[in-house]
């Protein structure tokens, strides 16, 4: 294991002020984890870091993507049939599945479960994967109830609630918010991350103080909106871990659309619960 774990406390949210990595015996690939979930022998979980290549059904021919995420998520030791992804619309839809999903967008998009940007699951050796390239990656676990979910939470999803949307899903199914553990990984932060007057207009209204105006340029901290709406939804601040890594800042490591285009590779967070 390299990297350096240093937790602290502002406002009694932990931050990974330098990522957590894990290494595979090659010393190249490596992967990103939370200490919070990882505290937990039952989860197994991780986020790729552009070492592993694109996870995303995008430009890549579909068996290469494959190939990728077969390689990662064998340094996890989970099977990529074991997984279900979905194909993401950038919004705010939630989705329960179990093992009947199992396999469902792993080595292409055709069978993904549609038009999803967050997963839930109660089920285990069932592992939930999103993909993304600066938007937020988000994963929880109820150690009590025994549920997980993952989102992928972009500015869209965001406005449109997203992450209460998951809890209230969590709530339905038993939990209670104050006894989940939430990682929020590397994505953009604010500096990089410049939004036209309309977006800008929408996050003022709902989200003020992540919002600013700079050179006439608007900027928005996705991050900080995802904690006020994790806050609101009654996740204690002691149970969130933030990731303060900038997927544009640190574009050696993750890739960017917004540094790189559409050319960028996404990286993949995977979560997923052990018999």
């Amino acid at each position: 294991m390299a990297g350096e774990y240093n937790p602290h406390l502002l406002g009694g949210f932990f931050l990974l002020l330098r990522p957590l990595f894990c290494y595979n015996n090659n010393m190249e690939d490596r992967f990103f984890r939370f200490s919070n979930l990882s505290s937990f022998p039952e989860i197994v979980h991780g986020i790729s870091s552009r070492n592993y290549g694109d996870m995303r059904f995008n430009k890549l021919p579909s068996q290469e993507v494959a190939k990728n995420r077969s390689i990662f998520l064998g340094d996890l030791d989970i099977n990529l049939s074991d997984i279900v992804y979905p194909k993401l619309c950038h919004g705010a839809k939630i989705k329960v599945v179990g093992h009947n999903e199992r396999g469902k967008g792993s080595v292409s998009p055709g069978n993904a479960i549609a038009l999803t940007d967050g997963l839930i699951t109660a089920e285990k050796e069932v592992y939930l994967l999103i993909t993304g390239a600066d938007c937020l990656p988000i994963l929880i676990y109820d150690p009590l109830m025994q549920i997980i979910g993952a989102i992928h939470a972009g500015w869209r999803g965001i406005l449109n609630q997203i992450i209460p949307n998951t809890i209230g899903k969590f709530k339905n199914l038993g939990s209670d918010p104050e006894n989940l553990i939430v990682g929020i990984g590397p994505a953009i932060c604010q500096k990089h991350f410049v939004v036209k007057n309309d977006v800008l207009e929408n996050f003022m209204d709902l989200y003020p103080s992540v919002s600013l105006i700079r050179n006439n340029h608007g900027y928005v901290d996705l991050k900080k909106a995802a904690l006020l709406d994790l806050k609101k939804a009654g996740v204690p601040k002691g149970n969130i871990e933030l990731s303060l890594t900038c997927t544009a800042c640190e574009n050696g490591t993750y890739g960017s659309f917004r540094k790189e285009g559409e050319g960028a590779p996404a990286m993949a967070a995977v979560i997923g619960m052990r018999e």
